[in-house]
């Protein structure tokens, strides 16, 4: 009986945290179109991203999500 309230709030604290997150499908999906087309980020292709940053001699960031 103790346990009811905290476990209440907690339960109530989870699902208001679940609700305030955006789906995280979608906003990969619309980063994805605007990244690929500008044209300036090297999606998805890691030997095509190591090649140009011989090429330019500039440092490689590489982004895991």
């Amino acid at each position: 009986m103790k346990f009811r309230i905290p476990s209440t709030i907690l339960g109530m604290l989870l699902l208001a945290a679940s609700l305030c997150f955006g789906h995280g499908d979608e906003e990969v999906a619309e980063d994805q179109v605007m990244v690929k087309s500008t044209g300036y980020w090297i999606y998805n292709d890691l030997a095509k991203g190591i090649a140009e940053a011989e090429k330019t001699g500039q440092p490689l960031l590489i982004v895991f999500r």
